[in-house]
């Protein structure tokens, strides 16, 4: 198992070769060429093995075991003695009663070399199932330091990750294009912690608590995709700065997501399938710390109806995704099974919001919903108005109107007509329980076996109209989508029909993604913005904010396919409109790739069109921080 190992040598060359070596089995070294920077390096933490020369200037590495040896902290803490000056058995023997695991006298071989560290190494601790561990660091509360497969140590303050110690993230930097490969040697020792990127002027404060809290949460999201096991302990090392505390619920929850296609609905159901859910208070306790997918949320309004878990996931479109996300509910502590029917908990406290939706939204969404029979007409002899092809009108009872005419008759009812008044609703009168009754009720008459018996012109209407049903729906039932149509039927009234209601849906689906973008819930903004470009794929905005969002996921990290398409979009963008979310967005790539001067350009091409843009002004302000940075740097090294 990798480690990370304390190289304390003096000698630069025979260093420069340990190194080498130990790099080579996957080790990260933190190298100290005198007793006071090795010092420096175990009091920052974090190190599994120490190799000590005996003789180093400053501190001698006979002082530097004494106080490995009478410091708590570090009295377990393995160490390889590398000498030339103290040889014999006697030495030897007076290190072993101090700890020492191996004692080397120079000249050695590698082999011997390599031997000594295998041997001085810890055995790896028995691990736990990560995602069960996380569960319980979390509902647990607690503080301590788990440290993962790859070596890396995440510090847990009150069951929240807040901090981490890995030799990994001048490596992830350097991969993003955060960091230069030639800045990475020139200004960032060996071991250094975090904060001297900082310090030296290579990333803003602002930057490294953002990259830093996107390495954590990669990292722990590798680790729970690969499987891998963990070791929990409750000592407390000093975290290291900057905090990049991380939500652990909505870590699992993208995670359970993310693997959704490999869970094993079956399997589950085959275990859990006959059991009864039923809420418990942490159901309400975290229900705010999720932003749930739609096909989620549409599953949790079956809890409350006394279904079990086989109707539950069996009334899905995908069984695996929807076991999966009971799955992570349950492991959360937000569901409990049953084997009959029990009481859902109620919340211990007030809240205004759940899911982060309004209380009062998720009320009538977790009423019981109404079957198709509870829907049926009870007044079969109604008069309804139907529309045929040349228009004419005809006072007919339900009964002596056909499947084509239905289909005339709606076609003809949606035309000019917004979202609300296609379910002869209104914003002032909407409510979720009200907008599903409509949608199942004018929907059920559309079964397959009655679309069979249509065809040409009349088929062509029954699909559109099933396509507006649709859209009126998906938009009322997700808040941000409601928000944002909400908006735009107040600026300017815009009905359905043909190619305005795709122009209606891209623009809600374009501002649905912004929001998302400004929450930084970036697979949710690519999605949204996705769609807005497939609807209206010549808009140069929708181009330019697609774009970012690909760019801006962290599930599209490292991918070459994505960047291609994030600067074709671009590229796109500024081909069919001078944009400045667009120079802005580029030059950000470009800065990120190290390349100022280009993105210099980008940004001020778009503070010409927009002298507000904010990112813009953001590039700006690093770009001067950090020439700023590098003027100092030369005045130091000019005049000492």
């Amino acid at each position: 198992m990798a480690a990370r190992i304390l190289l304390a040598e003096d000698n630069q060359r025979l260093a420069g070769m340990l190194q080498t070596f130990l790099v080579a089995q996957g080790h990260q070294v933190v190298a100290a060429a005198d007793g006071i920077s090795a010092l420096a390096a175990l009091e920052r933490g974090g190190i599994d093995l120490v190799l000590l020369d005996l003789k180093l200037p400053g501190i001698g590495g006979v002082e530097i075991l004494k106080k490995l040896r009478t410091t708590p902290a570090l009295r377990e803490l393995p160490v390889v003695v590398m000498t030339g000056v103290y040889r014999g058995a006697g030495y030897a023997a007076a290190a072993e009663k101090l700890g020492v695991k191996a004692y080397l006298e120079k000249p050695f071989t590698r082999e011997a070399f390599l031997e000594a560290v295998r041997s001085s190494l810890p055995a790896p601790p028995t691990g736990e199932d990560l995602a069960g561990l996380l569960v319980e660091l979390h509902t647990g509360r607690a503080t301590g330091t788990l440290l993962l497969a790859d070596r890396t140590r995440i510090t847990f303050v009150q069951g929240e990750p807040v901090s981490f110690v890995s030799g990994e993230f001048i490596n992830y930097l350097v991969a993003t294009g955060h960091l230069g490969a030639a800045d990475r040697g020139k200004f960032f020792p060996d071991g250094a912690p975090r904060l001297t990127l900082t310090e030296a002027g290579l990333l803003s404060y602002d930057e490294l608590v953002e990259q830093s809290r996107l390495f954590l949460t990669k990292r722990l999201s590798d680790a729970l995709e690969a499987g891998n096991q963990a070791h929990f302990s409750n000592e407390l090392f000093p975290p290291e700065l900057p905090l990049c505390p991380v939500s652990l619920p909505r870590l699992l929850y993208q995670a359970s997501r993310s693997s959704a296609a490999r869970f094993s609905g079956a399997e589950y159901l085959a275990q859990y399938g006959r059991l009864f859910p039923a809420k418990t208070a942490h159901y309400f306790r975290r229900s705010n710390l999720l932003t749930l997918g739609r096909d989620d949320i549409d599953l949790l309004e079956l809890l409350s109806c006394g279904r079990r878990v086989e109707e539950i996931v069996t009334a899905s479109a995908d069984r695996n995704a929807a076991a999966s996300f009971l799955n992570f509910l349950v492991r959360l502590g937000m569901l409990a099974l049953h084997p009959t029917p029990v009481a859902d908990q109620g919340p211990d406290f007030p809240q205004k919001r759940l899911f982060n939706r309004p209380i009062e939204e998720v009320r009538e969404a977790d009423a019981a919903p109404l079957s198709f029979e509870d829907l049926v007409d009870e007044v079969s002899g109604s008069v309804e108005l139907v529309v045929g092809e040349e228009g004419m009108a005809a006072p007919l009872s339900a009964g002596e109107i056909d499947f084509e005419q239905e289909v005339q008759r709606d076609y003809a009812a949606i035309q000019d007509k917004n979202y609300y008044e296609i379910f002869g609703l209104s914003q002032g009168s909407f409510s979720f329980g009200a907008l599903k009754e409509a949608y199942f009720s004018k929907t059920r008459q559309y079964s397959a076996e009655k679309f069979m018996e249509l065809s040409g012109a009349t088929l062509s209407r029954a699909q559109d109209v099933l396509s507006h049903y649709a859209n009126a729906y998906n938009t009322l039932s997700s808040v941000i989508a409601k928000e944002r149509y909400d908006e735009i039927l107040n600026a300017n009234s815009v009905g359905v029909g043909g190619q305005r209601d795709d122009e209606l849906q891209a623009r809600i689906q374009f501002q649905s993604g912004k929001v998302f973008l400004e929450m930084e819930d970036y697979p949710n903004a690519e999605r949204a913005l996705q769609d807005a470009y497939t609807l209206d794929p010549n808009d140069a905005p929708t181009c330019a904010f697609l774009a970012w969002a690909i760019y801006k996921n962290p599930a599209n990290t490292g991918s070459r396919t994505s960047l291609d398409k994030c600067r074709m979009l671009l590229s796109k963008s500024l081909q069919m409109g001078r944009c400045a979310e667009a120079f802005s967005f580029r030059g950000w790539m470009l800065l990120d790739e190290g390349r100022d001067g280009l993105a210099e350009s980008e940004f001020q091409k778009a503070l010409r069109l927009n002298s507000r843009e904010r990112l813009a002004q953001a590039g700006m302000r690093l770009i001067n921080e950090r020439r700023e940075a590098e003027k100092k740097g030369l005045f130091k090294r000019i005049f000492g």
